[in-house]
């Protein structure tokens, strides 16, 4: 509550100097406009900024903190994933997205343990996603404590160093902290904040820019949601699994698999939970990095996702595309000067334009990550036995992100940095000069039939 009214008193602050209700002679309102006769600044910077907290910070489904963090670094990890959603909610719902696929592949997964029918269904989607936030933290004997994800704890009941968890679904989904009231408030205000934007719409009144961004919030929350639908919120604690083991006896038992030194947990050889922006990106950037005790206290949220090429990774194309189009209908909106309505045609062709190369070179790498691109080759060829292990042997010893992609990331990346970032900060310079009917209110007896 307490950001969108301070962003509030600093717009305030800032229109201050210009006249108050100031119409103009080409039909538009500067200044700061206050309501008795219709909606006025406060009504369309309070609706909008009201909604845009609410899905950036309550639709925010994070992993388990480690054991020692303070309620602090809780609260500024939350407060920066908050900022990443307002400068690029499509890449947080790409995350959300990601996780979802891995917990339902862990589902699939775990149905390969020699188990009963009834016990092997025991372990759902809710499981998978509690696993691979950081859930599971595995205990071994005499040995450092970290936690294990869904593919290392399957490897650890298969080789029988862990038993099988006896979590039900409803036992994991008690972890979460979810708030149904404020769900609720979310789903409410951004209901009506989308009933506002089609009443406007059919009327034929103006909407602001600061709307239409809204509205893109408004639609990745709604889809974010049914993503996260069974991810626990706000774990606090995680559940200790114990092994009878030491992890040098695990590692050892291993075989070569696991003789390479280790960059994030011990089990890096069963699943290396990379890429990670923060453990592998930053550090090559100069930036600082994430958690730096070894083993990793707690996973990160920023794990690159591996969509694959199903229906998940078809729709979160369309999406992003469609979230990157939103923008297009404020081409012909009334903007205050024509050097802004040129920026922001330019931003928003930048946008969708990053937003689709990203995707092509994503896919593209994304085929090598999962031996898509070899398998598809070797069902074309005619000697497949030794071309399969061949390329099987190429694609463990390939790069998980390589240089060519990193070269051609880094300028679409800051090319769509920088058009966010006027996007985000033009639909605020935008409320200083306002077309007359932006602050006229929806009439909504219209919508009632008269007999």
């Amino acid at each position: 509550m307490a950001l969108p009214l301070c962003l509030l008193a600093l717009i305030h602050a800032a229109f201050a100097t210009a006249a108050d209700e100031n119409e103009t002679s080409t039909g538009r309102r500067d200044g700061w406009v206050s309501q008795p006769d219709g909606r006025g600044t406060f009504d369309i910077l309070w609706s909008c900024l009201f909604t845009i907290f609410l899905c950036t910070w309550v639709s925010l489904h994070l992993n388990v903190p480690s054991a020692h963090e303070t309620y602090r670094h809780q609260f500024s990890r939350k407060l920066r994933w908050m900022l990443q959603a307002i400068m690029a909610p499509e890449f947080v719902l790409a995350f959300a997205t990601g996780q979802k696929v891995e917990a339902r592949r862990s589902v699939e997964e775990f149905k390969t343990l020699d188990l009963p029918d009834q016990e092997r269904r025991k372990w759902t989607i809710r499981h998978g996603f509690y696993a691979n936030m950081g859930g599971f933290v595995l205990q071994p004997r005499e040995s450092a404590a970290f936690p294990i994800n869904s593919k290392q704890l399957l490897w650890l009941i298969k080789r029988g160093y862990v038993d099988y968890p006896t979590m039900t679904a409803k036992e994991v989904w008690d972890k979460s902290k979810a708030d149904g009231f404020q769900k609720s408030l979310t789903c409410l205000q951004t209901g009506w904040f989308i009933i506002q934007i089609i009443g406007r719409a059919i009327q034929r009144l103006p909407i602001t820019t600061l709307e239409i961004t809204t509205l893109s919030f408004v639609l990745c929350t709604l889809v974010m949601f049914t993503q996260w639908a069974n991810k626990p919120l706000d774990v606090e604690s995680p559940t200790i699994v114990k092994s009878t083991k030491n992890i040098a006896e695990i590692l050892i038992e291993a075989g070569p698999a696991a003789s390479q030194p280790y960059q994030q947990t011990p089990l890096d050889f069963v699943d290396n939970l990379s890429p990670s922006w923060l453990t592998e990106v930053q550090p090559h950037l100069r930036f600082r990095t994430g958690p730096k005790m070894r083993p990793l206290p707690r996973f990160t949220n920023d794990r690159f996702p591996v969509i694959g090429a199903g229906p998940d990774a078809v729709f979160l194309f369309l999406f992003t595309m469609a979230y990157c189009g939103l923008y297009f209908v404020a081409w012909d909106f009334d903007f205050p000067t024509p050097l802004e309505r040129h920026l922001w045609h330019i931003s928003s062709v930048a946008m969708a334009a990053c937003a689709f190369i990203f995707w092509v070179c994503e896919t593209y790498q994304d085929g090598h990550r999962l031996g898509r691109w070899e398998r598809w080759a070797a069902k074309l060829s005619t000697s497949k036995d030794g071309r399969i292990n061949t390329m099987e042997k190429q694609r463990r010893s390939r790069r998980f992100i390589p240089v060519w992609e990193i070269i051609i990331m880094t300028p679409v990346t800051v090319v769509y940095t920088i058009a966010r970032t006027y996007i985000v900060i033009e639909v605020f310079l935008c409320q200083r000069s306002l077309p007359i009917g932006a602050f006229e209110t929806v009439q909504w007896s219209e919508f009632v039939p008269h007999f």
